[in-house]
């Protein structure tokens, strides 16, 4: 007789469609109702009661629960200003509610009704996530250099209904492609990926899957995603790690040898030189860091854009009064206390890819876009795990 664990079930659910389909789901009046964010929607009320009527773990007052704490300023302010400014575009003021508010909220709730066996379970479903992913980018990448073409399923590895094709989302490098995977964005996969290293070279056993992704990181041809993949290795094995071998050192110096020329040659496939590394223009950013600078205190803009850079779009429309207040998002490196600590390695790796993710803050943080913030959180409650 089959029995089904329905806790296991809905992990192995939550991490399929964060990780592994992230773009799956409809589109509804140039709303995006991805998988991922339904299941989030429709267990949220059931998950919160349980834990209420549960073992009163919800009420507990614990390291995860005070920076939830924290993040309610920000909140209180985000919907205060935007609601009495108006919103321009509902599609992009729905994704700014999931991320920064639903998200965060879901995955405290789910964090107390999650025991140790199930945050295993949760880290082995993010390992073959995180292969598909990979594998399914690299099938992409050459697929498209092969034969001009992509492959997709409408509803699993794209939106179905969605505007544009997988050639229009910003993925052309003067002629070749971005890898994106099932992310449909090469800037998008890139972030995300990179939030995921750390957590994933901690879990993952085989070092050619963990050579593979880095590969992929690469293959975006993002500038973003190659100076995070550099700060990623140049604090994890010169900075985080104290025990420096002569061993590690030459590991480090032939990956720089490989890497610098891998670089050079992709800039040529794309029809660049060394000079495109060091855009002045920031890759299109600097024309409206201007918002940033001009913004006032607290806000009178309507909400109809999110930026690259998120501090643009909370001085836009929130005002320079939410800038501090948003920080707290990121409170958890340091409440963690784990960021230095060996003898806990998923929540050290959890806090890096977090520090990973505020830095990709100044340049291309995806904020509103699936699954990047729904990612964010996860290592936000595997920070808290241990």
């Amino acid at each position: 007789m089959l029995v089904i664990n329905a806790k296991r079930l809905f992990v192995a659910m939550a991490i399929v469609f964060a990780i592994a389909l992230p773009k799956s789901g409809v589109a509804v009046g140039g709303i995006p109702l991805n998988t991922i964010y339904l299941l989030i929607c429709f267990s949220f009320p059931i998950l919160f009661i349980k834990a209420i009527l549960g073992t009163g773990q919800l009420g507990r007052q614990d390291r995860y629960s005070i920076y939830i704490w924290l993040l309610m300023p920000f909140w209180a302010l985000f919907l205060t200003v935007t609601l009495l400014n108006g919103i321009a575009s509902v599609g992009i003021y729905f994704g700014y509610i999931m991320a920064l508010i639903v998200v965060p909220i879901f995955f405290y709730v789910w964090s107390k009704r999650l025991s140790a066996e199930n945050v295993r379970y949760l880290l082995v479903c993010l390992r073959n996530c995180t292969r598909f992913a990979v594998a399914f980018g690299l099938f992409l990448f050459v697929l498209k250099i092969g034969t001009g073409q992509y492959f997709s399923i409408p509803a699993l590895t794209t939106t179905f209904g969605a505007e544009r094709t997988l050639e229009a989302r910003m993925n052309d490098r003067g002629g070749i492609y971005k890898l994106f995977s099932t992310y449909n964005n090469g800037n998008i996969y890139a972030v995300c990926m990179i939030m995921l290293l750390p957590v994933y070279a901690v879990i993952e056993k085989n070092r050619l899957w963990l050579l593979a992704l880095m590969l992929t990181i690469m293959l975006t041809l993002s500038r973003t995603a190659w100076a995070l993949l550099l700060i990623y290795c140049a604090f994890e094995y010169l900075i985080f790690n104290k025990a420096i071998s002569v061993k590690k050192l030459i590991v480090i110096c032939l990956a720089v040898c490989l890497v610098v020329p891998g670089i050079i040659g992709l800039l040529g496939m794309m029809g660049k030189d060394v000079t495109f590394l060091f855009d002045s223009n920031l890759g299109g950013r600097a024309a409206y860091l201007e918002y940033f600078f001009d913004a006032g205190l607290i806000s009178s803009t309507p909400i109809y854009w999110s930026y690259e850079i998120p501090y643009v779009s909370i001085a836009e429309f929130v005002g320079l009064i939410g800038l501090i207040p948003f920080l707290m998002f990121f409170a958890n490196i340091v409440m963690a206390r784990s960021l230095f600590d060996a003898t806990r390695p998923i929540s050290r790796a959890a806090s890096i890819g977090c520090v990973m993710y505020w830095v990709a803050t100044f340049s291309d943080a995806a904020l509103v876009l699936v699954p990047t913030f729904i990612i964010y959180c996860l290592l936000v409650m595997l920070s808290f795990s241990e």
